[in-house]
């Protein structure tokens, strides 16, 4: 969230005319934006509609404003391409059984973890990699 971001910032947000919106005294009374909820894009709106109605009026011109819209498609290739995850099932008592994990697809290979080791990374692609290389997945030459 935004340091200075209090209110919701949509502009269209007090055309929502929701009764948590209404302000001021008999006679003049007004509708006014909501406060920005930390959940809503970055903590930037209060609602999930505000972030939608805003994103499809400018999220294009603010990529194209930042320059970064993408052109062409982003590859991941094979060595970037692990992940950790787990597999939730039940036993025949009906005990939670978790299966941990991580994986490169692209390679075929998943390689059992403990649920300890599970939880030392994060689900980023080198603390993936750093873990299988510490448990002895070897990269082909």
């Amino acid at each position: 969230m935004a340091e200075d971001t209090e209110w919701c910032q949509n502009p269209r947000c007090p055309e929502r005319k929701v009764s948590t919106q209404i302000r001021g005294t008999k006679g003049k009374k007004y509708y006014q934006s909501l406060k920005a909820n930390g959940y809503y894009g970055n903590g930037n709106f209060c609602t999930l509609n505000c972030f939608y109605e805003w994103a499809n009026k400018y999220m294009d011109r603010a990529i194209d404003t930042l320059g970064i819209r993408i052109v062409e498609p982003v590859k991941l290739p094979m060595e970037s391409a692990w992940r950790k995850n787990y597999r939730h099932n039940y036993s025949d008592d009906g005990d939670s059984i978790y299966q941990h994990y991580i994986e490169n697809k692209l390679m075929n290979i998943k390689i059992p973890v403990t649920e300890q080791q599970y939880d030392s990374i994060g689900y980023g692609n080198d603390e993936c990699f750093t873990l299988a290389n510490q448990i002895g997945y070897k990269q082909s030459a």
